[in-house]
């Protein structure tokens, strides 16, 4: 009698471990979204970018993926190419930047930087980029410039306190 009583549960049990299996095959959904890193940050010195800089435990920083997403799916039709950098991971990077809150946006042409202060909605990031009011906007030059020698020594002591932390 007790056999009778496991043969449903051990059933459901292995149809949801099948299922479970065929989800696992399924290939993930592919992001437009480019990872970027300490080995390849460099991209962003040529061309136009847009470069987002998260956290994945940070609210802020999950509320605009989507809206990031829908903005990298349309890059191509833009003309730009967009990033995103996880700032746990990442941590040299995010100094060479000087990152100190989340989300954090920057736009990038030619080796040029400046931060986009607007909101991670789409329209938004779409307008900004046709309409091109990052001309308008300060650029970090100088020491100020994640490309400088000043913002490498930065990123090396943000990586060295990421490990001693």
């Amino acid at each position: 009698m007790a056999g009778g009583r496991c043969g449903p549960q051990l059933l459901a049990l292995l149809a949801a471990w099948v299922v479970a299996i065929a989800q696992a095959a399924l290939p993930a959904e592919q992001s437009w979204v480019q990872p970027m890193t300490a080995s390849n940050w460099t991209l962003v010195m040529e061309g136009e970018w847009m470069l987002k800089f998260y956290a994945p435990w940070c609210p802020s920083c999950q509320q605009t993926d989507s809206e990031w997403e829908t903005f990298a799916k349309n890059g191509e039709m833009l003309q730009i190419s967009v990033g995103k950098v996880d700032v746990i991971q990442e941590q040299g990077l995010s100094g060479r930047f000087f990152v100190t809150t989340l989300p954090a946006f920057f736009h990038a042409k030619d080796g040029i930087f400046c931060r986009y202060r607007g909101p991670g909605i789409f329209k938004d990031l779409q307008n900004y980029i046709l309409e091109k009011k990052w001309q308008s906007v300060e650029p970090l030059t100088g020491w100020k410039s994640p490309a400088s020698l000043t913002m490498s020594g930065m990123a090396g002591l943000f990586s060295i306190s990421g490990k001693i932390w």
